[in-house]
């Protein structure tokens, strides 16, 4: 026998034990589940296509003029798409699998929750005939003890009882079986969730190269409006703007090469472009003048890090800094034997202005310009090497800004 409580006479169910409220769960799982095998597939076809596009990239396939013009964008796209088919399968697989758990409990809760919203207004009116019959009773019990006089006998509650007893126990079998199905699609869709996230935010992260490319691609860019004009300086002018130019010409050719090694990790570069960065810094000229094992000790002795034999750290770099001590020298005469490194640096930077402004004259002529851009080469080696590094500079420029310039017009 179910005690009547004020609970079975509310317009409302009561929450189940594990406190839900009884209602039918939304979503159409036929549907979800077509379009997680759709975004399957799509991340299967942009797999295939990535890779297509990866082959054309690296020149695997692809042979004839006809392919080159698409090459260059394929480097840049077959990652992009590689990453985007790296986020749909398991956001498909994801859904698929909710769409199962949604269809289950969909399957073990509609009926329950049609026959318990059914049951129960039986169960409201059993439990207030019920209350009324009580209330019957107990007027007349006290009218009994009142000793007043009352026609018939003492009301029963039987019926109403065995009523009330039999809507509890048909709506409670539809009410307490609601929560199993529940918690175990709950479960599901939590994961179903996690899973989207760590896909798209956690599970597919890009890598530090990825995450670098914007900023490599606009250094990139910035080199080469730089090596530009570095190029142009150094052809038209002597004197400390060209030294300048020459030390900002090896820091341009080292940081072009990193970004290239950038691109090429971030698989939107090309060994080709890589080794052309490469070839850029290495000073053939310079190279050319070390005729002798003697020589290329002694520039060793002067150049422990790197020998001489590349720009960074080379002789460009002292011979700015020698021209611009002595400049110093004229205008601090005991800068270098009474002050520290600290007032040594300042007065560089104070100074630098003046020192850039002074001695400076137009090279004269193509010829003379090309000497410069050579090194002044002395004979015919050096006249060799230091033609070979003005071409890789002329030629890195030229294709950069090619591709640019195919991209602003395409």
């Amino acid at each position: 026998m179910t005690e009547n409580s004020y609970i079975y006479s509310r317009e409302e169910m009561p929450p189940t034990p594990g406190g839900r409220h009884m209602q039918q769960i939304e979503g159409e799982p036929g549907t979800i589940s077509t379009r997680a095998t759709q975004i399957e597939q799509l991340g299967e076809k942009m797999a295939r296509a990535a890779r297509t596009l990866e082959l054309f990239a690296d020149g695997t396939v692809g042979k004839g003029e006809s392919f080159e013009a698409i090459r260059e964008q394929a480097k840049e796209v077959h990652e992009d798409l590689r990453v985007a088919a790296a986020r749909y399968r398991p956001s498909g697989a994801a859904l698929g699998t909710y769409a199962t758990a949604l269809s289950a409990v969909q399957g073990s809760t509609d009926w329950r929750v049609t026959g318990a919203r059914n049951a129960w207004p039986e169960v409201r009116d059993a439990s207030w005939a019920l209350s009324a019959a009580e209330r019957d009773q107990d007027e007349f019990d006290r009218n009994e003890d009142r000793e007043i006089e009352q026609t018939g006998t003492r009301p029963t509650t039987g019926s109403e009882q065995t009523t009330f007893d039999n809507a509890v126990d048909t709506w409670e079998m539809y009410w307490s079986g609601y929560d199993a199905p529940v918690e175990t699609w709950e479960s599901a869709y939590e994961t179903a969730c996690s899973s989207l996230e760590r896909t798209n935010a956690d599970g597919v992260k890009d890598s530090f190269w990825d995450n670098s490319m914007p900023f490599v691609e606009i250094m990139l860019d910035v080199l080469l409006v730089v090596g530009i004009v570095l190029l142009v300086v150094a052809f038209v002018v002597t004197g400390p703007l060209a030294m300048l130019a020459g030390v900002l010409a090896v820091v341009a050719g080292v940081l072009s090469l990193m970004g290239e090694i950038a691109k090429l990790n971030a698989g939107r570069g090309d060994w080709g472009s890589v080794a052309l960065a490469a070839v850029g810094i290495i000073p053939f000229g310079k190279l050319a003048k070390l005729a002798s094992l003697a020589d290329f000790a002694q520039v060793g002795a002067r150049f422990p890090r790197l020998s001489g034999a590349f720009r960074l750290g080379g002789s460009e770099f002292l011979e700015f800094g020698g021209e611009l001590n002595a400049f110093l020298r004229t205008k601090i005469p005991d800068l270098f034997t009474n002050h520290g490194l600290n007032s040594q640096n300042l007065m560089r930077g104070l100074y630098m202005p003046s020192f850039l402004s002074q001695g400076n004259e137009l090279v004269g002529g193509w010829a003379a310009g090309w000497n410069a851009l050579a090194g002044n080469p002395q004979n015919l080696a050096e006249a060799l090497g230091g033609s070979v590094d003005v071409m890789t500079d002329v030629m890195g420029i030229l294709k950069d800004g090619g591709q640019k310039l195919e991209q602003w017009t395409s």
